[in-house]
């Protein structure tokens, strides 16, 4: 390569990459008290979560929410998540039995086998299995407060009113960007014909078809 080319696309690169950098900057900058406010949530050790980080969540998200009734909440919420975490039973465990996965997977999984003869080759597959299941036991925090609000005796109206709000904040473009691309192979030129309604709903179908199959198997 002559070397005046060869330095144009160092500094081609180099530009581009500065590019991306400059972006991701300048989006961090323009959402970074919202970023840094939310973030409590994305933790599982809520015991360790100051009130004076949830009220600031709730100053940046201008939420209309009682602070008192929200304050008693988050502490009785976060004795019940000392309480069954002390339970001889592990918390993943306990938020998945309440989810349902483990029970639907469980379930599929039994079906696939009945139908291979080699023992061998199922046992093995199980071991696997078991394995990668044990190395993936993460808890998820959405899930988790969930389940000590269902939980917990008292009402929590106002922490159920902040987490629903904060859970639905979108992470990505990434859900959006699966919709579209779904809505690309459905609504062909052969399809173009059919209403927004009912584009709509098989979108709603296709999406939510996991949800679905948990509750006819229930």
């Amino acid at each position: 390569m002559p070397e005046d080319v060869h330095e144009k696309l160092i500094s081609s690169f180099v530009k581009y990459l500065g590019s991306i950098i400059q972006y991701i900057h300048k989006y961090y900058d323009e959402h970074s008290l919202l970023a840094e406010s939310v973030a409590i949530f994305g933790i599982t050790e809520i015991d360790q979560i100051k009130f004076d980080q949830i009220a600031k969540c709730v100053a940046i998200l201008n939420l209309a929410v009682d602070h008192d009734k929200l304050f008693e909440e988050i502490i009785s919420l976060q004795n019940t998540y000392k309480e069954v975490n002390s339970y001889r039973e592990s918390l993943f465990v306990q938020i998945e039995k309440y989810v349902g996965g483990h029970e639907i997977k469980k379930q599929m999984v039994n079906e696939v086998f009945e139908e291979l003869d080699d023992e061998e080759l199922v046992n093995k597959i199980l071991t696997q299995a078991q394995n990668h299941q044990d190395s993936c036991h993460k808890i998820r925090p959405d899930q988790l407060w969930t389940f000590l609000i269902i939980k917990i005796t008292t009402h929590c109206d106002e922490t159920t009113k902040l987490i629903s709000y904060v859970y639905s904040i979108s992470c990505s473009n990434a859900f959006t960007e699966d919709v579209f691309s779904h809505m690309k192979h459905l609504w062909t030129n052969s399809r173009n014909s059919m209403l927004s309604e009912t584009v709509a709903a098989e979108l709603k179908i296709r999406l939510n078809c996991n949800e679905f199959f948990y509750i006819c198997s229930k």
